[in-house]
This record gives structure tokens, sequence and C-alpha cells, in this order.
């Protein structure tokens, strides 16, 4: 569960290319809302959300070196 992962190439690749399309797609949604509560919230969920899909990423036995368990 607490396990860290360091990425290879073929990782890191995937990793660029998901956080750049997540940061792409964030900034024409959240240019379209007013400032506001609810595009806070909408932006904090969202971050959580790219967390786990990075962790979900980083988890895939191809795309890493090296595993630390704890």
């Amino acid at each position: 569960m607490f396990d860290s992962h360091k990425l290879n190439e073929h990782g890191f690749n995937q990793m660029h290319c998901y956080k750049k399309l997540m940061a792409d797609t964030v900034r024409q949604v959240s240019d379209l809302m007013p400032e506001g509560r609810e595009k806070s919230i909408f932006l904090t969920k969202l971050e959580e959300a790219v967390f786990f899909g990075a962790k979900a990423i980083a988890s895939v036995p191809e795309n890493h070196t090296e595993v630390t368990g704890y």
C-alpha cells in the first residue's frame, strides 16, 4: 500500500503524457468556471484524482525499475 515505485523510461514517458493531458484538460475546463467555492472543490477533487491516476501508472510492474517496500 505504501510502497514507492521508481519509474523506468517507459513509465516516465507514460507519466509525462498523463500529467500533461490532465493539466491541459483542467486548464481548459476551469477557464469556463467562475471563481468560487464550486471551482475550488472541483480543482481539489481533480488534484486527488490525478494523484491516484499517477499512482496507478506507477504501480504497473512494466513501468518501474525498483520498488521500496515499507
